[in-house]
């Protein structure tokens, strides 16, 4: 079986500090996002990528929402 290379691009935020990003495919193969696995595949996009810091704020987000 071929070795998979996994793309990681970096970011700039505004305060010019580079932050790796991700594909939603290696969001959710990430043991960080374990828990929140089901959350993050419905909120994140495929083909695009995100940091750490993003995709912690849009759970955030989500999980702070008002439900009516």
């Amino acid at each position: 079986m071929p070795a998979v290379k996994k793309k990681t691009e970096v970011l700039e935020e505004k305060t010019g500090r580079a932050e790796p990003a991700f594909s939603k495919e290696q969001i959710l193969g990430s043991a960080r996002y374990r828990e929140q696995k089901d959350l993050a595949d419905a909120l994140l996009d495929a083909g695009r990528m995100y940091t750490f810091k993003t995709v912690d704020s849009m759970i955030e987000n989500y999980m702070k929402r008002k439900v009516e």
